[in-house]
Protein backbone atom coordinates (compact mmCIF):
# COMPACT_ATOMS: atom_id res chain seq x y z
CA UNK A 1 0.00 0.00 0.00
CA UNK A 2 1.35 3.30 -1.08
CA UNK A 3 2.05 6.13 1.61
CA UNK A 4 -0.15 8.70 0.16
CA UNK A 5 -3.09 5.94 0.01
CA UNK A 6 -2.26 5.20 4.11
CA UNK A 7 -2.49 9.27 5.05
CA UNK A 8 -5.89 10.77 5.70
CA UNK A 9 -7.94 12.99 7.17
CA UNK A 10 -9.06 10.72 10.28
CA UNK A 11 -10.91 11.79 13.37
CA UNK A 12 -8.44 10.79 16.41
CA UNK A 13 -9.85 7.86 18.69
CA UNK A 14 -12.95 9.93 20.24
CA UNK A 15 -15.56 8.86 18.43
CA UNK A 16 -17.74 6.30 16.10
CA UNK A 17 -15.85 6.02 12.16
CA UNK A 18 -15.68 3.46 10.00
CA UNK A 19 -11.63 3.51 9.59
CA UNK A 20 -8.42 3.33 11.58
CA UNK A 21 -4.59 4.52 10.87
CA UNK A 22 -2.80 1.03 11.47
CA UNK A 23 0.94 0.05 11.66
CA UNK A 24 2.15 -2.90 11.71
CA UNK A 25 5.19 -3.70 12.77
CA UNK A 26 7.27 -6.37 12.60
CA UNK A 27 10.82 -5.00 14.16
CA UNK A 28 14.32 -5.24 12.59
CA UNK A 29 16.97 -7.46 13.95
CA UNK A 30 19.19 -5.84 16.68
CA UNK A 31 22.49 -5.42 15.19
CA UNK A 32 24.01 -8.22 17.89
CA UNK A 33 21.78 -11.10 16.12
CA UNK A 34 23.34 -13.67 14.42
CA UNK A 35 21.22 -14.24 11.25
CA UNK A 36 20.98 -16.05 8.05
CA UNK A 37 19.15 -13.91 6.01
CA UNK A 38 21.17 -13.90 3.21
CA UNK A 39 20.27 -17.14 2.27
CA UNK A 40 17.02 -17.24 4.17
CA UNK A 41 14.51 -14.95 4.30
CA UNK A 42 10.71 -15.60 5.02
CA UNK A 43 8.03 -13.74 3.62
CA UNK A 44 6.30 -12.47 6.97
CA UNK A 45 3.05 -14.52 7.29
CA UNK A 46 1.93 -12.83 10.50
CA UNK A 47 1.71 -9.35 8.71
CA UNK A 48 -0.32 -10.74 5.65
CA UNK A 49 -2.49 -12.34 7.68
CA UNK A 50 -2.97 -9.36 9.69
CA UNK A 51 -3.53 -7.44 6.05
CA UNK A 52 -6.18 -10.02 5.30
CA UNK A 53 -8.58 -9.26 7.98
CA UNK A 54 -7.48 -5.67 8.39
CA UNK A 55 -7.39 -4.45 4.77
CA UNK A 56 -10.53 -2.42 4.98
CA UNK A 57 -8.74 0.10 7.80
CA UNK A 58 -6.03 2.70 6.20
CA UNK A 59 -3.29 0.52 7.31
CA UNK A 60 0.64 0.40 6.72
CA UNK A 61 2.99 -2.66 6.46
CA UNK A 62 6.76 -2.01 7.89
CA UNK A 63 9.19 -5.11 7.52
CA UNK A 64 11.38 -4.28 9.54
CA UNK A 65 13.84 -7.53 8.50
CA UNK A 66 14.15 -5.77 5.26
CA UNK A 67 12.87 -2.11 5.92
CA UNK A 68 15.11 -0.05 7.81
CA UNK A 69 12.93 3.03 8.38
CA UNK A 70 12.16 4.37 11.73
CA UNK A 71 8.65 2.89 13.32
CA UNK A 72 8.51 6.16 15.33
CA UNK A 73 8.99 8.08 13.23
CA UNK A 74 7.03 6.60 10.51
CA UNK A 75 4.07 5.93 13.25
CA UNK A 76 4.40 10.43 13.51
CA UNK A 77 4.13 10.80 9.59
CA UNK A 78 1.23 8.69 9.23
CA UNK A 79 -0.46 9.91 12.59
CA UNK A 80 -1.10 6.35 13.20
CA UNK A 81 -3.88 5.57 15.72
CA UNK A 82 -2.69 1.63 16.28
CA UNK A 83 0.58 0.24 16.01
CA UNK A 84 0.32 -3.62 16.17
CA UNK A 85 3.86 -4.97 16.67
CA UNK A 86 4.35 -8.83 15.89
CA UNK A 87 7.20 -10.77 17.54
CA UNK A 88 9.84 -13.13 17.92
CA UNK A 89 11.84 -13.86 21.26
CA UNK A 90 14.69 -12.04 20.03
CA UNK A 91 12.53 -8.90 19.28
CA UNK A 92 11.05 -8.21 22.75
CA UNK A 93 13.50 -5.58 23.88
CA UNK A 94 13.24 -3.63 20.82
CA UNK A 95 9.17 -4.12 20.91
CA UNK A 96 9.89 -2.27 24.56
CA UNK A 97 11.80 0.33 23.97
CA UNK A 98 9.80 1.46 20.88
CA UNK A 99 6.70 1.17 22.49
CA UNK A 100 8.16 3.66 25.03
CA UNK A 101 9.24 5.95 22.53
CA UNK A 102 5.81 6.17 20.33
CA UNK A 103 4.38 6.76 23.89
CA UNK A 104 6.19 9.77 24.03
CA UNK A 105 4.83 11.42 20.57
CA UNK A 106 2.56 14.08 21.52
CA UNK A 107 -0.61 11.83 19.98
CA UNK A 108 0.63 8.59 21.01
CA UNK A 109 -1.02 5.29 19.30
CA UNK A 110 -2.36 2.59 21.13
CA UNK A 111 0.08 -0.30 21.28
CA UNK A 112 -1.00 -3.90 20.74
CA UNK A 113 1.44 -6.97 20.60
CA UNK A 114 0.97 -10.64 19.22
CA UNK A 115 3.02 -12.89 17.11
CA UNK A 116 4.95 -16.36 18.59
CA UNK A 117 6.49 -14.88 21.85
CA UNK A 118 3.38 -13.34 22.91
CA UNK A 119 1.21 -16.27 22.14
CA UNK A 120 3.16 -18.38 24.82
CA UNK A 121 4.58 -15.93 26.84
CA UNK A 122 2.78 -12.80 27.21
CA UNK A 123 4.29 -11.46 29.95
CA UNK A 124 7.26 -10.75 28.14
CA UNK A 125 5.17 -7.41 27.14
CA UNK A 126 3.55 -6.67 30.38
CA UNK A 127 4.56 -2.87 30.64
CA UNK A 128 2.87 0.39 31.14
CA UNK A 129 3.46 1.53 27.36
CA UNK A 130 1.54 -1.79 25.94
CA UNK A 131 -2.16 -1.94 26.18
CA UNK A 132 -2.89 -5.60 24.89
CA UNK A 133 -0.96 -8.58 24.19
CA UNK A 134 -2.71 -11.40 21.84
CA UNK A 135 -2.05 -15.00 23.30
CA UNK A 136 -5.03 -16.94 21.64
CA UNK A 137 -6.74 -16.91 18.47
CA UNK A 138 -4.46 -13.57 17.97
CA UNK A 139 -6.28 -12.53 14.18
CA UNK A 140 -9.91 -12.86 15.85
CA UNK A 141 -8.67 -11.16 19.06
CA UNK A 142 -7.25 -7.77 17.27
CA UNK A 143 -10.29 -7.99 15.07
CA UNK A 144 -12.77 -7.40 18.17
CA UNK A 145 -10.68 -5.19 19.61
CA UNK A 146 -10.34 -2.83 16.99
CA UNK A 147 -13.99 -3.46 16.54
CA UNK A 148 -15.05 -1.98 20.17
CA UNK A 149 -12.48 0.91 19.77
CA UNK A 150 -14.53 2.14 16.64
CA UNK A 151 -17.54 2.12 18.56
CA UNK A 152 -15.91 3.61 21.40
CA UNK A 153 -16.50 0.36 23.44
CA UNK A 154 -14.31 -0.88 26.09
CA UNK A 155 -11.97 -3.95 24.99
CA UNK A 156 -10.42 -5.27 27.78
CA UNK A 157 -12.97 -8.29 28.20
CA UNK A 158 -11.69 -10.17 24.94
CA UNK A 159 -10.99 -13.92 25.33
CA UNK A 160 -7.43 -14.35 24.11
CA UNK A 161 -5.92 -11.32 25.15
CA UNK A 162 -4.45 -9.59 28.28
CA UNK A 163 -4.69 -6.10 29.31
CA UNK A 164 -3.80 -3.18 31.96
CA UNK A 165 -6.79 -2.63 34.33
CA UNK A 166 -5.61 -0.53 36.96
CA UNK A 167 -1.80 -1.15 36.77
CA UNK A 168 -1.75 -4.58 36.20
CA UNK A 169 -2.01 -6.79 32.92
CA UNK A 170 -5.03 -8.99 33.49
CA UNK A 171 -5.16 -12.95 31.36
CA UNK A 172 -8.77 -12.86 30.17
CA UNK A 173 -9.46 -16.77 29.10
CA UNK A 174 -8.29 -18.53 25.72
CA UNK A 175 -10.23 -18.30 22.66
CA UNK A 176 -10.12 -21.69 20.91
CA UNK A 177 -8.81 -21.49 17.43
CA UNK A 178 -10.79 -23.10 14.98
CA UNK A 179 -8.57 -23.50 11.70
CA UNK A 180 -11.58 -23.58 9.26
CA UNK A 181 -12.65 -19.61 9.77
CA UNK A 182 -8.98 -19.01 9.31
CA UNK A 183 -8.74 -16.52 6.34
CA UNK A 184 -6.68 -17.31 3.19
CA UNK A 185 -3.89 -14.82 3.22
CA UNK A 186 -3.58 -11.95 1.05
CA UNK A 187 -0.25 -12.01 0.31
CA UNK A 188 0.20 -8.58 -0.15
CA UNK A 189 4.06 -7.71 0.64
CA UNK A 190 5.16 -10.47 -1.88
CA UNK A 191 3.23 -9.18 -4.35
CA UNK A 192 4.90 -5.87 -3.46
CA UNK A 193 8.24 -7.13 -3.81
CA UNK A 194 8.69 -10.80 -4.21
CA UNK A 195 12.55 -11.17 -5.10
CA UNK A 196 12.68 -10.20 -1.10
CA UNK A 197 12.10 -13.38 -0.15
CA UNK A 198 13.91 -16.74 -0.89
CA UNK A 199 14.77 -20.10 0.74
CA UNK A 200 18.33 -20.39 -0.73
CA UNK A 201 17.93 -21.02 -4.18
CA UNK A 202 14.08 -21.12 -4.11
CA UNK A 203 13.18 -17.75 -5.07
CA UNK A 204 10.89 -15.76 -4.76
CA UNK A 205 9.12 -18.07 -2.10
CA UNK A 206 6.03 -17.44 -0.68
CA UNK A 207 4.85 -18.77 2.73
CA UNK A 208 1.74 -20.82 4.06
CA UNK A 209 0.77 -22.55 6.79
CA UNK A 210 -1.66 -25.54 6.39
CA UNK A 211 -1.81 -26.28 9.96
CA UNK A 212 -1.34 -24.62 13.71
CA UNK A 213 0.38 -26.13 16.50
CA UNK A 214 2.42 -29.31 16.26
CA UNK A 215 1.89 -33.24 16.71
CA UNK A 216 5.35 -33.97 18.44
CA UNK A 217 6.45 -33.30 22.02
CA UNK A 218 9.91 -32.20 21.53
CA UNK A 219 11.21 -30.59 25.32
CA UNK A 220 13.15 -28.14 23.49
CA UNK A 221 10.83 -26.65 21.31
CA UNK A 222 9.05 -23.87 21.08
CA UNK A 223 6.15 -24.64 18.56
CA UNK A 224 4.61 -27.43 20.83
CA UNK A 225 3.67 -24.48 23.04
CA UNK A 226 2.12 -22.36 20.42
CA UNK A 227 -2.00 -22.66 19.77
CA UNK A 228 -2.24 -23.39 23.72
CA UNK A 229 0.09 -26.64 22.87
CA UNK A 230 -3.05 -28.26 20.70
CA UNK A 231 -2.47 -29.10 16.89
CA UNK A 232 -5.32 -28.20 14.36
CA UNK A 233 -5.08 -28.29 10.66
CA UNK A 234 -6.77 -26.30 7.99
CA UNK A 235 -8.98 -27.96 5.82
CA UNK A 236 -6.45 -29.19 2.68
CA UNK A 237 -9.27 -27.74 -0.24
CA UNK A 238 -8.88 -24.40 1.39
CA UNK A 239 -4.80 -24.48 1.39
CA UNK A 240 -4.94 -25.40 -1.85
CA UNK A 241 -7.07 -22.83 -3.18
CA UNK A 242 -5.08 -20.25 -1.18
CA UNK A 243 -1.38 -21.88 -3.17
CA UNK A 244 -3.45 -21.09 -6.53
CA UNK A 245 -3.58 -17.61 -5.58
CA UNK A 246 0.12 -17.16 -5.24
CA UNK A 247 2.03 -16.14 -8.52
CA UNK A 248 5.57 -17.11 -7.98
CA UNK A 249 6.84 -20.56 -8.25
CA UNK A 250 8.38 -21.68 -4.79
CA UNK A 251 6.20 -22.11 -1.62
CA UNK A 252 7.90 -22.98 1.90
CA UNK A 253 5.08 -24.34 3.97
CA UNK A 254 5.53 -23.52 7.22
CA UNK A 255 4.16 -25.96 9.66
CA UNK A 256 6.36 -27.06 12.04
CA UNK A 257 5.34 -30.47 10.86
CA UNK A 258 3.67 -30.86 7.30
CA UNK A 259 3.89 -34.80 6.91
CA UNK A 260 0.92 -35.87 9.77
CA UNK A 261 -1.20 -38.18 8.26
CA UNK A 262 -0.85 -40.71 5.29
CA UNK A 263 -4.60 -39.54 4.32
CA UNK A 264 -3.58 -35.80 4.62
CA UNK A 265 -0.91 -36.39 2.63
CA UNK A 266 -2.82 -37.75 0.23
CA UNK A 267 -5.34 -35.06 -0.24
CA UNK A 268 -2.88 -32.75 -0.87
CA UNK A 269 -1.33 -34.83 -3.44
CA UNK A 270 -4.49 -35.56 -4.97
CA UNK A 271 -5.54 -32.27 -5.29
CA UNK A 272 -2.77 -30.44 -6.54
CA UNK A 273 -2.52 -33.07 -9.38
CA UNK A 274 -6.18 -32.78 -10.36
CA UNK A 275 -5.43 -29.03 -10.75
CA UNK A 276 -2.47 -29.46 -12.30
CA UNK A 277 -0.76 -27.06 -9.88
CA UNK A 278 2.78 -26.63 -10.66
CA UNK A 279 4.50 -24.72 -8.00
CA UNK A 280 7.65 -26.11 -6.22
CA UNK A 281 7.62 -26.58 -2.04
CA UNK A 282 9.80 -26.79 0.62
CA UNK A 283 7.96 -29.03 4.09
CA UNK A 284 9.16 -29.11 6.98
CA UNK A 285 8.53 -32.56 8.26
CA UNK A 286 9.29 -35.52 10.74
CA UNK A 287 11.80 -38.18 9.62
CA UNK A 288 9.87 -41.33 11.69
CA UNK A 289 6.82 -40.20 9.24
CA UNK A 290 9.36 -40.43 6.02
CA UNK A 291 10.71 -43.59 6.61
CA UNK A 292 7.35 -44.97 7.34
CA UNK A 293 5.36 -43.73 4.54
CA UNK A 294 7.90 -43.70 1.48
CA UNK A 295 5.20 -44.62 -0.77
CA UNK A 296 3.77 -41.09 0.50
CA UNK A 297 7.09 -38.88 0.05
CA UNK A 298 7.27 -40.06 -3.27
CA UNK A 299 3.50 -38.87 -4.35
CA UNK A 300 4.53 -35.14 -2.54
CA UNK A 301 7.74 -35.42 -5.27
CA UNK A 302 5.64 -35.68 -8.03
CA UNK A 303 3.26 -33.54 -6.16
CA UNK A 304 5.91 -30.59 -6.39
CA UNK A 305 7.56 -31.21 -2.91
CA UNK A 306 11.13 -30.35 -3.95
CA UNK A 307 13.04 -29.87 -0.51
CA UNK A 308 12.22 -30.80 2.88
CA UNK A 309 13.52 -29.62 6.01
CA UNK A 310 14.04 -32.60 8.88
CA UNK A 311 15.06 -32.14 12.65
CA UNK A 312 18.01 -34.64 12.93
CA UNK A 313 18.59 -32.81 16.13
CA UNK A 314 21.12 -35.83 17.12
CA UNK A 315 23.01 -38.14 15.96
CA UNK A 316 23.57 -40.64 19.07
CA UNK A 317 20.00 -42.36 20.13
CA UNK A 318 20.42 -41.58 23.74
CA UNK A 319 20.71 -37.93 23.25
CA UNK A 320 17.18 -38.02 20.87
CA UNK A 321 15.72 -39.93 23.56
CA UNK A 322 16.67 -37.53 26.12
CA UNK A 323 14.42 -34.48 24.23
CA UNK A 324 11.60 -37.08 23.53
CA UNK A 325 12.16 -37.10 19.82
CA UNK A 326 9.90 -39.16 18.13
CA UNK A 327 12.94 -40.60 15.23
CA UNK A 328 15.95 -42.33 15.70
CA UNK A 329 19.00 -42.36 14.16
CA UNK A 330 18.18 -45.03 11.99
CA UNK A 331 15.06 -42.83 10.77
CA UNK A 332 17.55 -39.87 10.16
CA UNK A 333 19.53 -42.06 8.13
CA UNK A 334 17.02 -43.51 6.04
CA UNK A 335 15.68 -39.90 5.44
CA UNK A 336 18.38 -39.13 3.87
CA UNK A 337 18.40 -42.31 1.71
CA UNK A 338 14.92 -41.33 0.46
CA UNK A 339 15.90 -37.89 -0.34
CA UNK A 340 18.05 -39.53 -2.73
CA UNK A 341 16.72 -41.74 -4.00
CA UNK A 342 13.60 -39.09 -4.96
CA UNK A 343 15.99 -36.14 -5.57
CA UNK A 344 14.33 -33.97 -2.72
CA UNK A 345 16.87 -31.37 -1.00
CA UNK A 346 17.46 -31.90 2.21
CA UNK A 347 18.11 -29.45 5.11
CA UNK A 348 18.90 -31.40 8.09
CA UNK A 349 18.64 -29.43 11.13
CA UNK A 350 20.62 -29.67 14.48
CA UNK A 351 21.34 -28.90 17.86
CA UNK A 352 24.80 -28.50 19.61
CA UNK A 353 24.97 -29.26 23.32
CA UNK A 354 26.82 -26.66 25.34
CA UNK A 355 28.13 -29.80 27.74
CA UNK A 356 29.48 -31.44 24.25
CA UNK A 357 33.50 -32.37 24.57
CA UNK A 358 35.04 -32.18 21.66
CA UNK A 359 34.39 -36.12 20.82
CA UNK A 360 30.79 -35.10 20.31
CA UNK A 361 32.10 -32.36 17.69
CA UNK A 362 34.18 -34.76 15.90
CA UNK A 363 31.48 -37.46 15.76
CA UNK A 364 28.43 -34.96 14.29
CA UNK A 365 31.44 -33.53 12.19
CA UNK A 366 31.91 -37.06 10.90
CA UNK A 367 28.35 -38.08 10.27
CA UNK A 368 27.92 -34.94 7.94
CA UNK A 369 31.00 -36.02 6.00
CA UNK A 370 29.99 -39.45 6.14
CA UNK A 371 26.60 -39.09 4.95
CA UNK A 372 27.42 -35.92 2.12
CA UNK A 373 24.54 -34.01 3.57
CA UNK A 374 24.54 -30.85 1.08
CA UNK A 375 22.61 -28.44 3.45
CA UNK A 376 22.80 -28.33 7.26
CA UNK A 377 21.39 -25.74 10.81
CA UNK A 378 22.99 -26.19 13.24
CA UNK A 379 21.98 -24.71 16.48
CA UNK A 380 22.80 -24.20 20.40
CA UNK A 381 20.43 -25.97 22.85
CA UNK A 382 19.11 -23.01 24.02
CA UNK A 383 16.12 -23.18 27.19
CA UNK A 384 13.17 -20.95 25.77
CA UNK A 385 10.94 -19.70 28.55
CA UNK A 386 7.46 -21.19 27.74
CA UNK A 387 8.91 -24.73 26.98
CA UNK A 388 8.85 -28.22 29.16
CA UNK A 389 12.95 -27.40 28.62
CA UNK A 390 12.31 -24.63 30.57
CA UNK A 391 9.91 -25.70 33.17
CA UNK A 392 12.61 -28.58 33.89
CA UNK A 393 15.33 -26.30 34.22
CA UNK A 394 14.27 -23.41 36.52
CA UNK A 395 17.09 -22.11 37.97
CA UNK A 396 18.23 -20.94 34.05
CA UNK A 397 16.07 -17.77 34.52
CA UNK A 398 16.69 -16.25 31.05
CA UNK A 399 17.85 -12.40 30.98
CA UNK A 400 15.50 -10.67 28.82
CA UNK A 401 17.20 -7.70 28.69
CA UNK A 402 19.12 -8.75 26.01
CA UNK A 403 16.52 -10.66 24.15
CA UNK A 404 18.37 -11.00 21.07
CA UNK A 405 20.66 -13.48 22.68
CA UNK A 406 17.92 -16.16 21.97
CA UNK A 407 19.26 -15.98 18.01
CA UNK A 408 19.56 -20.40 18.61
CA UNK A 409 23.85 -19.62 18.43
CA UNK A 410 24.91 -18.06 21.12
CA UNK A 411 25.42 -19.85 24.51
CA UNK A 412 23.15 -18.89 27.77
CA UNK A 413 25.42 -20.95 29.97
CA UNK A 414 29.70 -21.75 30.28
CA UNK A 415 30.03 -24.77 28.23
CA UNK A 416 30.96 -27.71 30.67
CA UNK A 417 34.09 -29.17 28.58
CA UNK A 418 36.06 -26.11 27.15
CA UNK A 419 36.49 -22.23 26.44
CA UNK A 420 34.03 -20.38 24.68
CA UNK A 421 35.39 -19.44 21.78
CA UNK A 422 36.40 -22.75 21.72
CA UNK A 423 32.82 -23.72 21.24
CA UNK A 424 31.96 -20.97 19.10
CA UNK A 425 34.84 -22.44 17.07
CA UNK A 426 33.57 -26.06 16.26
CA UNK A 427 29.90 -24.67 15.49
CA UNK A 428 31.52 -22.70 12.47
CA UNK A 429 33.45 -25.03 11.43
CA UNK A 430 30.10 -26.95 11.60
CA UNK A 431 28.72 -24.83 9.35
CA UNK A 432 31.72 -24.77 6.69
CA UNK A 433 31.49 -28.80 6.26
CA UNK A 434 28.33 -28.64 3.92
CA UNK A 435 29.70 -25.90 2.56
CA UNK A 436 32.34 -27.57 0.83
CA UNK A 437 30.77 -30.99 0.09
CA UNK A 438 30.68 -31.80 -3.32
CA UNK A 439 27.15 -32.49 -3.18
CA UNK A 440 26.03 -29.15 -2.56
CA UNK A 441 28.39 -27.64 -4.76
CA UNK A 442 26.88 -29.68 -7.68
CA UNK A 443 23.00 -28.53 -6.16
CA UNK A 444 24.47 -24.73 -6.50
CA UNK A 445 25.58 -25.11 -9.99
CA UNK A 446 22.56 -26.88 -11.23
CA UNK A 447 20.60 -23.96 -10.19
CA UNK A 448 23.28 -20.96 -10.84
CA UNK A 449 26.00 -21.90 -12.92
CA UNK A 450 29.89 -21.59 -12.19
CA UNK A 451 28.71 -17.84 -11.49
CA UNK A 452 26.49 -18.83 -8.92
CA UNK A 453 28.64 -21.29 -6.91
CA UNK A 454 31.22 -18.23 -6.49
CA UNK A 455 28.66 -15.77 -5.89
CA UNK A 456 27.24 -18.65 -2.85
CA UNK A 457 31.17 -19.10 -1.79
CA UNK A 458 31.91 -15.04 -1.31
CA UNK A 459 28.16 -14.92 0.72
CA UNK A 460 28.72 -17.52 3.03
CA UNK A 461 32.60 -16.33 3.68
CA UNK A 462 31.29 -12.78 4.73
CA UNK A 463 28.30 -14.74 6.79
CA UNK A 464 30.96 -16.71 8.40
CA UNK A 465 32.95 -13.36 9.28
CA UNK A 466 30.37 -11.65 10.22
CA UNK A 467 29.30 -14.95 12.34
CA UNK A 468 33.11 -14.71 14.53
CA UNK A 469 33.11 -10.67 14.67
CA UNK A 470 29.40 -10.78 16.66
CA UNK A 471 30.76 -13.27 18.34
CA UNK A 472 33.41 -11.68 20.15
CA UNK A 473 32.31 -8.69 20.23
CA UNK A 474 28.66 -9.54 21.86
CA UNK A 475 29.23 -12.59 23.62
Amino acid sequence: MQEENTISNHPDISGNYNRLRILVCKPRLAIQTIRLNRFIRCEPLEMEYLYTVLQHHDIYLLDGIVDRRNPVRLASKLKTQIVLFTSLITTVTDVLKTASRLKKLENPPLIFVGGPDAEVVPEHFFSKDIDGVFFANQLEGITSVLDRIMQSKPYQDIPGGAFPINGKFKRNPSLPLDPEKIPRAKHFLLEQNPDRYKIIYYKPCASIKTAFGCSGRCTFCFCTEMNGGTYGARPIHDVVDEIEEISVPNIIILDDNFFTTRKRMLEFCEIIQKRKIKKEFIAIGNAHFMVQNPDIMAKLRDAGVKAVMVGFEYVTDRELAGIDKDSSVADNNRTIEICRELDIDLFALFIVNPDWRHADFRRLAGYLKKNKIPFALFSTLTVFPGTRLARLNPEQTPDMSKSWRFDLLRLHQKPGHMPAIMYYLWLFYLYMIPGMQFASIRKIRQRYGVTGIIRHAVTGFFMGLEYLIKLLVWR
